[in-house]
């Protein structure tokens, strides 16, 4: 059986108000070629289709053209579930019927997890879609208070009927301890509570992710994430995205090769002083320019602009403004939300939140972030 996995497509996405959605169309197209030349059995896409819970009409015709195209036309089986971008409830709206097309659907987090099951020459193939977990929706579900992800997670394999001689594998949206993350992703939590050990998937012959844009594997070669459909922050811009092909035969008996697509424009940072940048090759793609100029270049980013149209950030690392500041005791692109609210707060008011202020923090961060279509 061979399985195209895929993640965080982010359809709708605004990057320093430059709206990407051309940018994610062509790269869907090639999606759309691959699958209609090549023999593949099921495509499984792990969370994150949108930007925002309410995403703009223009996004939401393009899913529903690409999945009317792999579902309807191409009759290839289709496993989806929400991620932590994504609106469970208008993900969700219908499955029951577009599970009868081989549309499979997952986005509102249950106790029971769903089982979509196949058969090819070697047996069964076991699907386990759960959608990204809420903590404290979890805490409801099952009437349990719960120290961290890990313990959550290892709840809900605990309530799956898991037979070890089938192929199994999870299809799901998380953190996985160990992983890299980048700008575009913003991990809430407090203490490590949203990281999981990645010992707790060892039942599973592949555990399909989503969630951090940077393609990897965690501790072994089933725990994958593909990463992210584009780049979506100069963060990334080292990337090479792409899809996994992943190849089942008995069990046991997996190979995982990296599909690339071309992209319509890459996303790139340059270096140099000003006369140097100016001088280098035009392009289209997306530019994080470093000036290495002292002093600050006058209508700087609208010069950059009339060579490179596409540039979106401008910095001067070496400026003589920016030495006459004191310099931060925290890297703020590289720490949560919550912790800088914390840091906020402590200087604010001269003491830490409590355990239930930072609930009440951590849950209003989540539905701010969930909506959000520009992060960087």
């Amino acid at each position: 059986m061979k399985i195209l996995h895929t993640a965080d497509w982010h359809i709708g996405k605004i990057i320093y108000g430059e709206y990407m959605l051309d940018d994610q169309r062509y790269i869907l197209s090639q999606l759309l070629n691959y699958l209609k030349e090549e023999s593949v059995d099921a495509l499984v896409i792990s969370g994150d289709l949108f930007d925002r819970a309410v995403p703009p009409a223009e996004a939401i015709n393009l899913l529903n053209e690409t999945l009317s195209k792999i579902v309807l036309e191409f009759r290839i089986p289709t496993i989806i579930i929400s991620g932590n971008h994504d609106s469970a409830e208008r993900l969700e709206f219908l499955n029951g019927i577009l599970s009868g097309m081989d549309l499979h659907i997952e986005g509102v987090l249950k106790d029971e997890v769903k089982k979509v099951t196949y058969t090819d020459e070697y047996g069964l193939v076991n699907f386990f879609l759960l959608p990204y977990v809420d903590f404290f929706k979890a805490r409801d579900l099952f009437g349990m208070n719960f120290k961290n992800k890990t313990e959550v997670i290892s709840k809900f394999i605990e309530k799956m009927s898991i037979d070890e001689n089938e192929r199994n594998i999870l299809v799901a949206h998380e953190y996985v301890l160990g992983g890299e993350e980048s700008e575009s992703e913003r991990v809430l939590s407090i203490g490590g509570s949203e990281y999981i050990e990645p010992s707790i998937f060892e039942v599973f012959d592949y555990v399909a992710l989503g969630h951090l844009h940077r393609p990897q594997n965690i501790l072994s070669q089933k725990i994958c994430y593909p990463g992210s459909l584009l780049k979506y922050s100069f963060s990334e811009s080292y990337h090479e995205k792409g899809m996994n092909i992943v190849d089942f035969k008995e069990k046991g008996n997996i190979n995982i090769q990296k599909l690339r697509f071309k992209v319509k424009r890459d996303m790139r940072v340059i270096k140099g002083f000003f006369k140097e940048v100016m001088e280098k090759e035009q392009t289209d793609d997306y530019l994080h320019v470093i000036l290495e100029d002292e002093n600050i270049v006058v209508e700087g980013m609208n010069k950059l602009k009339s060579r490179f149209p596409n540039v979106l950030s401008l910095e001067y690392p070496n400026s003589k403004t920016n030495k006459n500041i004191k310099s931060l005791e925290k890297d703020i692109q590289k720490i949560s939300p919550i912790e800088l609210f914390e840091i906020f707060f402590k200087e604010v008011k001269g003491r830490e939140l409590n355990l239930d202020e930072k609930e009440i923090v951590k849950s209003v961060f989540e539905v701010v972030i969930s909506e959000r279509s520009d992060e960087v």
